[in-house]
């Protein structure tokens, strides 16, 4: 009795061991290791396609064969996909990972520097409002306007004849200015400058004119002040706007990368 037993516990353990060399989990390097995670992919770009990664584990389940176990997180979820290779695409795995250098704390830290789009939604929020922006979205898309707010990550853009709403999940780059007040000391002399250039067009304006004359043959200067006055005050009117179209102007725009997919078209394409 005891016999037929054990050759039983043995053939279960000799099956196992079987079962475990045939499907072992596959090294691509030992950069790696056993698991690639979010933070080797990015840097390796092992799996560029698969959106909402976070790690993944190659099993070589024998003849040449292997199974991709890959973890994904989208709209919050975790999600388990399979992907299957053969040797050739392997290989070509372990060759990419071998061209590139060992995955140090400071290349992590000088890869997600350039990586804005993991912090859109805070780039989002603090930028000047309200401001004169430019967006591309939803592939391809462009939109000049004013950035008017933000409100639960979708931005309300002053367009030429209407206010659009442009969801952030949807942006793939925005243009826009950090910030203003640069010029601010030179704006009383701007005013100033505006006002004269009113009076001079009064002037302008009073010299093509007659001279007005009243019932005891009088010239009518307080007319030529009173255009004076209205010169000087449609200069000082349009002062403002004009200040700040022109501070923005001379104010240097910055472009961010708000979309991984734009991170990679202008990157790796």
């Amino acid at each position: 009795m005891m016999v037929p037993q054990m050759h039983r516990v043995v053939c279960f353990f000799l099956f196992l061991t079987k079962l475990y060399t045939q499907t072992s989990v596959a090294v691509v390097s030992e950069k790696v290791g056993t698991e690639i995670d979010i933070h080797e992919n990015r840097f390796y770009r092992i799996f560029p396609a698969e959106k909402g990664f976070m790690s993944a584990q190659i099993i070589d389940v024998g003849e040449g064969n292997f199974r991709i176990a890959i973890v994904k997180q989208i709209d919050g979820k975790e999600t388990k996909v399979r992907r299957y290779i053969d040797q050739i695409e392997f290989k070509k795995i372990q060759q990419k990972v071998d061209q590139l250098p060992a995955f140090t704390e400071k290349r992590k830290v000088e890869m997600y520097e350039g990586m804005d789009f993991l912090r859109a939604e805070k780039i989002i929020n603090d930028i000047p409002k309200p401001q004169f922006i430019v967006v591309h979205h939803s592939e391809n898309k462009k939109l000049r306007g004013t950035l008017l707010k933000v409100e639960d990550n979708i931005l309300y853009i002053q367009g030429p004849s209407l206010v659009e709403k442009i969801s952030l999940s949807s942006l793939d780059k925005i243009s826009f200015r950090q910030s203003f007040g640069k010029y601010d000391k030179y704006k009383n002399y701007f005013f100033v400058g505006t006002g004269i250039l009113g009076l001079i067009g009064a002037y302008s304006y009073n010299s093509q004119r007659a001279v007005i004359y009243n019932d005891y043959n009088i010239p009518r200067n307080d007319i030529v002040f009173y255009r004076y006055l209205n010169g000087i005050i449609l200069g000082l009117i349009f002062s403002s706007e004009v200040f700040d179209a022109i501070s923005t102007l001379l104010t240097s725009s910055e472009t961010i990368i708000l979309s991984e997919a734009e991170y990679d078209k202008e990157n790796y394409n």
